[in-house]
């Protein structure tokens, strides 16, 4: 994550991209509508200063429709794969038509009139006929590069008549090149591919970053990088059967490199967005192959011995457990000197239970998380509780929408918008958390809002209740916040055990039932239910292990603290001989010999619990 951190482009950058995408994404909208009117007017396109010849050809185009269909992102933008110092940016013009250099022509010329329009910022516009493109330059920095390739799907539909069928229009002569076409219908089948498929993994999006910028650094890993690449780390990260972390889905991607899946006589790389078998592959050498097998292999050995930051060239990481050094001469074996290897107990030095430095430790764990655990949304729900969020708008392209959400908090209204409605209401929580003077580190939740990562989160934040035998009476009915119950320490009962198996060595074979489920996502509330010798007791709590913890505490609360303890920890014995007396003077004389009351107790309790009713053979052998 630190190296993502590193490669990931800077809140500045991101921006200049949405903006400038936005733009064109409009400008093009508003040069279809124009195209549109011209037709309808029937206006020549010799009325925008284009070649007379070329305009007749125009004018026989069928009106039944716009002349531009649609405009969509492909590539990085659509993928969210930008990293710094490579942000291509790529658009697909989609045509009704073949599209033409006359078609090519009219847009660059009407393009930067209506950029114009929608924003002071000064765009070179600029056309490329061998690339079937427009191409867009921004005149400031960050400097940015957008590039618009036309097509039409009347090129494919083209390709796959080849069974005699007759084509009833001739091509026009200046037809754009037919390859560019057909490279843009796949890169736009490879976007809607990655958004269905590559999206939903947790760590992909990262790991693709990380390896991207290994492809930029290392000439050896270069033919790798694009579609051939996506689809190894989709189907390597996909086929684990959980969920990865980024470390952990970068060496699996790894090891499936290294194991030579890319060396010939393998089965090769499957390109599941073609109709016919495609090896998205052929395009590589044997010798690329190989290097790229024998790269992964050795940055594999890097990662097993603790190298990976020479793999992903970075410094290494400081060690969160500082290394000390003890002296072992003879001085120190001896004397004073063996007791200075030991840590003097600091804290609690009057305190006997062994249990209460892991409840302090866990205590501190928890303190120091519990506030990263919350996003911005949560903390200003607690700290304003009932606000409702109102959708203002949805903007953008249906595969790539833009929501914007506000709320109103003491009379100001607050908005924000992201490309999804959690993503934006989070937004909006961040703008009132700042704007309510409150700290807000919740960035990295903004940035990397994939719902792979935020997964764990809501997943992981199990919170349990106090650990004070005076306060369990109340852990059934109180209600507290989810901040303050996971800066608590875990229920343990007077002996410092778990609640549920100091009850399961009592009474073996009971059943939790879970009664009642309460609350919303990130506030649950749960309740379970155990019977105990006819009772039934019954514990609350954020999570059904804390719920399942707190009514077996009220079960030994009940039934073995107190008065109640003897009678319950009794059992119906049958009447015993003389046996079971010798047990008894047995265990006295130990004691008398000198084994001391621990031993009595011990032996009193092994001969009540572990065999009860038991019959000695004496009284076999009497009757």
């Amino acid at each position: 994550m630190v190296k993502h951190s590193t490669i990931y482009p800077s809140p500045e950058e991101l921006e200049a991209v949405q903006n400038m995408v936005s733009t064109v994404e409009c400008a093009l909208k508003h040069v279809s509508d124009w195209m549109d009117e011209m037709s309808k007017s029937g206006k020549t396109e010799g009325d925008i200063d284009v070649k007379k010849d070329e305009a007749g050809d125009n004018s026989a185009k069928d009106q039944g429709g716009r002349t531009l269909c649609g405009v969509m992102r492909i590539g990085l933008v659509a993928k969210g794969l930008l990293i710094k110092d490579d942000m291509d940016l790529e658009l697909v013009l989609m045509c009704k038509d073949k599209p033409t250099e006359t078609l090519l022509h009219t847009v660059k010329d009407n393009l930067p009139i209506q950029i114009q329009k929608l924003t002071e910022e000064r765009y070179e516009v600029e056309q490329c006929i061998k690339e079937a493109s427009i191409i867009i330059r921004n005149t400031k920095e960050p400097t940015l590069t957008l590039k618009v390739i036309l097509t039409s799907p009347l090129i494919r539909d083209e390709l796959e008549k080849k069974d005699g069928e007759n084509v009833s229009m001739k091509d026009p002569p200046d037809l754009l090149d037919r390859q560019k076409c057909l490279n843009a219908l796949a890169s736009l089948r490879h976007a809607k591919w990655f958004q269905a498929r590559a999206n939903g993994l947790k760590s992909c999006v990262i790991v693709l970053r990380i390896l991207r910028d290994l492809c930029n650094r290392v000439p050896t890993w270069a033919p790798l990088k694009g579609w051939p690449l996506e689809l190894i780390c989709e189907k390597s990260i996909g086929t684990c059967n959980r969920p990865l972390g980024a470390g952990e889905a970068l060496r699996r991607v790894m090891e499936c490199l290294a194991s030579g899946i890319l060396l010939p006589g393998g089965p090769g790389l499957h390109d599941p967005c073609e109709r016919d078998p495609t090896d998205a592959l052929s395009y590589m050498t044997i010798q690329q192959k190989e290097d790229i097998t024998h790269s992964a292999q050795h940055a594999l050995r890097l990662s097993a011995f603790g190298q990976i930051y020479k793999v992903l060239e970075m410094d290494p990481l400081p060690s969160n457990k500082p290394f000390q050094k003890y002296s072992w001469s003879v001085t120190d074996k001896e004397g004073a000197g063996s007791s200075a290897l030991k840590r003097p107990f600091e804290d609690g030095l009057d305190d006997k239970d062994p249990n209460k430095k892991m409840k302090r430790n866990l205590r501190k764990i928890l303190d120091s998380k519990a506030i990263d655990l919350m996003n911005a949304l949560m903390r200003l729900n607690q700290i304003r509780p009932g606000l409702q969020y109102k959708l203002l708008s949805q903007s953008g392209p249906v595969h790539a929408p833009v929501f914007t959400m506000s709320v109103d908090v003491d009379g100001t209204t607050y908005e924000a918008s992201g490309p999804s409605k959690k993503t934006a209401k989070l937004h909006v929580a961040v703008k009132v958390l700042q704007a309510m003077g409150y700290p807000t580190g919740f960035d990295a939740d903004i940035e990397c809002m994939s719902s792979d990562e935020k997964s764990d989160n809501e997943g992981k934040n199990e919170t349990v209740s106090s650990n004070s035998s005076n306060n369990t009476g109340n852990s059934t009915t109180e209600t507290s916040s989810t901040l303050e119950v996971r800066t608590q320490g875990p229920i343990l009962t007077a002996s410092g055990k778990n609640p549920v198996m100091e009850l399961n060595e009592k009474r073996r074979g009971l059943k939790y039932e879970l009664i009642s489920e309460t609350g919303g996502s990130h506030d649950k509330r749960f309740v379970m239910e155990v019977e105990v010798d006819g009772q039934k007791f019954r514990g609350a709590g954020p999570n059904k292990k804390v719920a399942k913890a707190s009514a077996a505490l009220a079960a030994l609360e009940k039934l073995f603290s107190g008065p109640n303890a003897a009678n319950n920890k009794k059992k119906k014995i049958i009447p015993q001989a003389k046996g079971v007396v010798n047990t008894a003077v047995s265990a006295a004389v130990q004691a008398a010999r000198g084994r001391g009351r621990g031993t009595l107790a011990r032996g009193a309790f092994v001969g009540a619990a572990a065999a009860p009713g038991y019959i000695a053979p004496e009284n076999k052998s009497s009757h």
